[in-house]
């Protein structure tokens, strides 16, 4: 009897076995069923660099991975680019990430005690393709991390990226995502909360037409007391697109005095999109303030009526309103960082409101 699993072509090249829906984590986000192949499956992706001066980057062998799309990534990307981030490190300029475009790699960024870094990363492609990035975030004692990630590939792009940030105590972890889809996207973000009075801001935005899909999935693991975690996530889905948000916080019995809070809140602009939400608490720790919450709706036709009422045209009365909706998830960032996510996001919102 055979026993081999059937596998599809695009697992076939990769050798192993996809995401799938029968997967809990990954029942709405079917890479299987969408990955029919493409340029990157078997290429090795070299990111384009900018470094800040006296920051060091170098290679390591990757040791094995645990998860699903790590462990293919680890078949391809054998090494890992390693950039290391001295003590006490503090800069103006920025760490980018870009062209990363095709194939699979392999990142880890390791701050040393008290260093601060802000990372940029640009995942954009013009043409259909595949991309599966695997990171990773160190964070030694009081280092403090910025992450700030825009995305919009090709409508037929299919990208996995998944981070793993471990961070010890005093740490802070700030991150601001926004996503403009492609065929099937999922940033997945991991964080290991290890040492004590570690504040993390985790916040981000999809915006999706068409038939893209985007899955924001977090898992967030409290395994020391005094935690401070604020994450929210803001969705506008239309056309036949689907958005995904997945939160969990995992609460420790040792990380007591935890103080976090999860929110997601979506808009459908169509009756043929679709949105899958799944925030979740795993509390062990007795002395913890933690919640959750999850909307989904439409535009408030009442605020319509009272714009339009004053002269305001639907379709810009429709973008004002949205807008502002996705705006709260950025409040907490840099200003001009902020300005330029704005604009994007209002530059889409005219082009189909």
């Amino acid at each position: 009897m055979n026993t081999q699993p059937n596998f599809t072509p695009a697992e076939t090249a990769l050798g192993g076995v996809l995401p799938h829906r029968r997967m809990e984590a990954w029942k709405w986000t079917d890479v299987r069923k969408t990955l029919k192949g493409g340029t990157g499956l078997t290429l090795v992706c070299e990111p384009h660099f900018e470094i800040p001066e006296g920051v060091n980057v170098s290679r390591e062998t990757i040791l094995p991975k645990t998860s699903v799309m790590g462990a293919i990534a680890s078949r391809f990307a054998l090494e890992s680019i390693v950039i290391n981030v001295p003590e006490g490190f503090k800069s103006t300029q920025v760490l980018r990430i870009s062209n990363l475009e095709k194939g699979h790699a392999s990142l880890c960024i390791k701050l040393a005690k008290g260093a601060v870094l802000h990372v940029e990363e640009v995942h954009k492609t013009s043409v259909s393709g595949f991309v599966n990035l695997d990171m990773q975030f160190d964070l030694a004692q009081g280092a403090k991390l910025t992450r700030t990630i825009f995305h919009h590939d090709h409508a037929e792009t299919t990208r996995i990226a998944t981070a793993h940030i471990n961070a010890w105590a005093d740490a802070e972890i700030t991150q601001h995502t926004l996503s403009f889809g492609a065929a099937l996207t999922r940033f997945e973000t991991r964080v290991a909360l290890l040492g004590a009075n570690i504040k993390a801001d985790i916040h981000g935005a999809y915006l999706l037409g068409d038939k893209r899909h985007v899955d924001m999935t977090s898992y967030i693991d409290f395994s020391n007391e005094s935690a401070i975690v604020r994450q929210s996530v803001k969705g506008v889905v239309s056309d036949k697109a689907r958005g995904v948000f997945q939160g969990k916080f995992h609460v420790r019995r040792p990380a007591q005095f935890t103080d976090a809070e999860m929110r997601h809140d979506a808009l459908m602009l169509s009756d043929t999109c679709e949105i899958r939400a799944k925030p979740e608490l795993e509390i062990y720790a007795d002395d913890v303030a933690c919640a959750h919450g999850n909307t989904i709706g439409a535009l408030d036709e009442s605020s319509l009526f009272y714009m339009r009422q004053r002269g305001i045209p639907l379709g810009q009365a429709r973008s004002l309103l949205t807008q502002a909706f996705v705006a709260d998830a950025f409040e907490t960032m840099e200003e001009g960082a902020k300005e330029d996510f704005l604009t994007r996001i209002s530059t889409w919102l005219e082009a189909r409101l």
